[in-house]
């Protein structure tokens, strides 16, 4: 063998080396920084808060007998119309004389009428601290003779100011924030168990409804992209512009894109603390007809429309007093 060519072997050789050294020391710097990454996720994992548990179907009808529930699937609702309410004497007083009045109108489905109608209502519960974060006698004995009861795994938020039920005012981040929490699960709990019902909507516990004409006007609007009630325009209070929450009416894919958002999943199911406000501040869960205008905001969904009540009182009158 020539001179050049053992040269030019040796070279080779001392490459093949070389690459062999290069190619170790570049998979120990990957397992390294592997063996770091993982160790430093599983300890920011066990920094994470428990999330709460999800409200399952069987907890939330619990208290609806199963035929009930197999009709409610049989019927072709054009709407489900839920009202988050709480677990105590003067909001059952309220519930009540939504039942002897405006629910006794045409179209409203409920168990009188073997809940044939064109409007399903029914009352999304939380469990409240001062029955021991338990359902109350008085509130089973309610669900059990109406079948229009929703029981969630929900603790409903303790209220820290002075607000007293039918007066102005604001129950406190934690109670509000409950508030938040239950009409997050309304919209989720009817896109399942009612997979064809075109329109869902929330109200509050001391509105008068007059069904006929919600119903006729309902009937004219588009079933894709709508969002209607009373129209509040973003300003200075607050940074986006949203229906008013004692009648807020979505159509099915409205309610679909608003429920999908992936960080409000997230935060309907965070443990609160004051600590965490910020976090749920930063959706205006606060208030729960701001987060569905600032979530809708979020996604993007420019596909929305605006559907605006102006006179109100045409179809609904809300906080009413009680005497």
């Amino acid at each position: 063998m020539q001179f050049s060519d053992k040269w030019m072997a040796s070279v080779a050789g001392v490459w093949f080396l070389l690459v062999l050294f290069a190619v170790s020391r570049i998979q120990e710097i990957e397992t390294n920084v592997g063996a770091y990454l993982e160790d430093d996720f599983t300890a920011n994992s066990s920094q994470q808060p428990q999330l709460l548990p999800r409200t399952t179907d069987g907890e939330a009808l619990r208290y609806v007998p199963r035929d009930v529930v197999d009709a409610w699937k049989k019927r072709d609702f054009l709407i489900v119309l839920g009202i988050p309410t709480v677990d105590l004497e003067a909001r059952q007083r309220r519930r009540h004389l939504q039942r002897s009045t405006c629910w006794r109108f045409p179209g409203v489905a409920t168990r009188a009428n073997s809940f044939t109608g064109a409007m399903l209502v029914l009352y999304v519960l939380a469990r409240h601290p001062s029955h021991g974060y338990n359902y109350s006698a008085a509130l089973l004995e309610e669900a059990a003779q109406w079948h229009d009861v929703l029981t969630t795994s929900i603790d409903e938020g303790r209220v820290t100011t002075n607000k007293t039920v039918a007066g102005s005012g604001f129950w406190g981040w934690e109670a509000e924030i409950g508030m938040s929490r239950k009409t997050y699960f309304l919209f989720d709990f009817a896109l399942r168990l009612f997979p064809t019902v075109p329109y869902i909507a929330k109200g509050d516990d001391d509105i008068f409804l007059r069904v006929p004409q919600y119903l006729a006007d309902l009937r004219t609007l588009p079933r894709h992209k709508t969002y209607w009630g009373v129209f509040y325009q973003k300003g200075d209070l607050f940074p986006v512009g949203f229906i008013l929450g004692f009648a807020m009416t979505l159509a099915r894919d409205v309610a679909e894109k608003f429920v999908s958002y992936k960080p409000l999943q997230r935060l309907v199911r965070l443990p609160y603390s004051k600590e965490r406000e910020p976090e749920f501040l930063s959706l205006n869960m606060d208030h729960e007809d701001v987060m569905v205008g600032r979530v809708l905001h979020e996604m993007r969904y420019k596909d929305v429309c605006f559907f605006c009540l102006y006179v109100c009182k045409r179809i609904c009158f809300n906080d009413l007093h009680v005497l």
